[in-house]
């Protein structure tokens, strides 16, 4: 649910949403996110002084007091 969440809300940042792509893994109690965008939105994803993904993670933290898995989360260009 979360991933799904992140997913729909980087297509509304994003200057190409049908470009925006999200993998998981999960491990034992660890889900790492892989957020795949254009080359031409990385900065907005990435944000002043590492704002948004900061923003990102804090998101992040808050589902992990809720369900227990910890999460990780970066940003690649496609």
């Amino acid at each position: 649910m979360v991933e799904h969440f992140i997913e729909e809300y980087a297509k509304k940042i994003a200057l190409h949403p049908e470009k925006v792509r999200l993998k998981t893994q999960q491990y034992e109690d660890t889900v790492e996110i892989v957020l795949c965008v254009s080359a031409d939105d990385m900065g907005k994803f990435i944000g002043k002084g590492g704002k948004m993904i900061q923003s990102f993670k804090a998101l992040l933290s808050g589902c992990r007091i809720k369900n227990g898995f910890n999460y990780k989360i970066s940003i690649e260009s496609l």
